[in-house]
């Protein structure tokens, strides 16, 4: 599976994804930093950040989270990039969601 990470602007941010199963969600709940990755990136118009991952059960745990900043002249009021996120699974489309400081895809309900 995959998940894309697009911006319509430069920003600097993290993009945290789910990079394998849990063996439930209380093992998640109790120590969830063992199955997602974070990274600290920097988001650049038309310049997609792909991470890929393999799931035994992406319709329960595929998740993505990216959050992030810009400065100016970059940004002001008026002028805010929007950062969009996107899980695939087998080639397939599943999640598309889009925000202007941080945006979440999952394919549950959190």
């Amino acid at each position: 599976m995959t998940y894309t990470i697009t911006a319509t602007g430069n920003l600097t941010g993290n993009v945290r994804y789910m990079n394998s199963d849990p063996p439930s969600q209380a093992a998640f709940n109790s120590n969830s930093s063992q199955f997602l990755n974070t990274v600290q990136t920097a988001f650049t118009a038309g310049q997609p950040l792909v991470y890929n991952a393999t799931l035994a059960d992406p319709n329960q745990w595929a998740f993505v989270n990216a959050s992030g900043g810009c400065h100016w002249p970059d940004c002001d009021s008026s002028n805010m990039p929007q950062i969009q996120c996107q899980i695939a699974v087998d080639g397939q489309v599943v999640v598309t969601q889009s925000a202007t400081t941080g945006v979440t895809c999952s394919t549950r309900p959190w």
